[in-house]
């Protein structure tokens, strides 16, 4: 009997709740002659809760009956799956199909950022996770050589030039488009002019490999042209950069504490046992950490060691790093 219970107040409430759809629809039904509504592009942010999605389809005039749209969150238990994006809704719109449509994640574009310092492997992840893209179609166009000869990237794939930025995409863009529009805004904001050739011959990839080692390495940006500065120091004298974001990046790691195994891996981006840069960026580096590249700090720092709080100290001997090292283990 409980079953069955349970079972016809279910029905009751489906038959209820269609009852309710159907008058709301014929509430704000519009006849073809009148003049068609106006339409707003609303968004609802990551983390946003109910009462604040609620808010912004109110103050935009999307809905008039909020008791309704919360009737409707309620039957699907949606509080919490009402999904973020960007979408096209008409004003006084029916409060079913508002729901429906920010429910289903019916977007006119998603809003997705990607953050500086992201690996092409995590910018996929996050596409993946937003976009469900397919990752042998992402891989392909993003080691494709016409596309690589075409945006002037002189490593075997984009790593380094997918511009981390907020986008805005929708669900039916395939990884193609996508990888074109990231590469175009790249172009866009870095054009080839500004990447001039400097006493170590550097082209614009070599900048944007740069580049990325300091993404990696500084977490302040005033500490990023110093960083730069000090790269630039050990390149010109011969020396190994020695730089432990290369060695996660061989590692295909993302972080931790490397090990003195860690730092004898056989690996081209290992720079503790391999001269000059390594073969392709690590990451893609945000606009500083490019402006460091070109503009380096000029001083006499060789070395730095991280002080556990963001911030380096920097040293002009191989005798004041190991000083320096001691006095930060304390």
């Amino acid at each position: 009997m409980k079953g069955k219970s349970k079972y016809l107040g279910f029905l009751l409430l489906i038959i209820f709740s269609v009852i309710l759809i159907k008058l709301n629809y014929n509430n704000f039904k519009v006849d073809k002659d009148m003049t068609p509504k106006e339409h707003f592009k609303i968004e609802i942010e990551n983390g946003m809760s109910f009462k604040d999605i609620e808010k912004v389809l109110i103050d935009s005039s999307v809905i008039k009956n909020p008791k309704l749209f919360k009737f409707f969150v309620k039957v699907f238990n949606a509080d919490r799956k009402l999904k973020a994006g960007v979408y096209l809704l008409e004003k006084d719109q029916d409060e079913f199909s508002v729901f429906n449509k920010i429910y289903k994640g019916k977007v006119l574009q998603k809003k997705i950022v990607i953050p500086e310092g992201f690996t092409l492997k995590q910018i996929f992840r996050r596409l993946k996770e937003e976009l469900d893209i397919d990752s042998f179609e992402f891989f392909s166009i993003c080691s494709s050589k016409e596309i690589l000869k075409k945006y002037g990237i002189e490593g075997k794939n984009c790593e380094g030039f997918l511009l981390p930025e907020t986008y805005y995409f929708t669900d039916d863009m395939g990884a193609k488009e996508i990888v074109l529009k990231m590469l175009k805004l790249f172009e866009e904001k870095y054009p080839e002019t500004i990447f001039k050739k400097n006493d170590l011959n550097f082209t614009r990839y070599s900048y944007i490999i740069l580049a990325s080692i300091i993404e990696k390495e500084a977490k302040l940006d005033d500490e990023k042209y110093t960083i730069s500065g000090v790269y630039y120091n050990r390149l010109k004298k011969g020396m190994n950069l020695q730089c432990c974001a290369t060695v996660f990046y061989a590692l295909g790691r993302e972080g931790g504490i490397l090990s003195y195994k860690d730092l004898e891996i056989n690996s081209p981006y290992n720079t503790y046992k391999n001269p000059g840069l390594p073969p392709t960026p690590i990451c893609s580096p945000g606009k500083v950490s490019i402006d460091a590249s070109l503009n380096p700090e000029k001083h006499d720092f060789l070395f730095y060691v991280s002080n556990g709080d963001g911030t380096h100290t920097f040293t002009k001997t191989y005798k004041e790093h190991i000083r320096a090292q001691r006095k930060n283990k304390k």
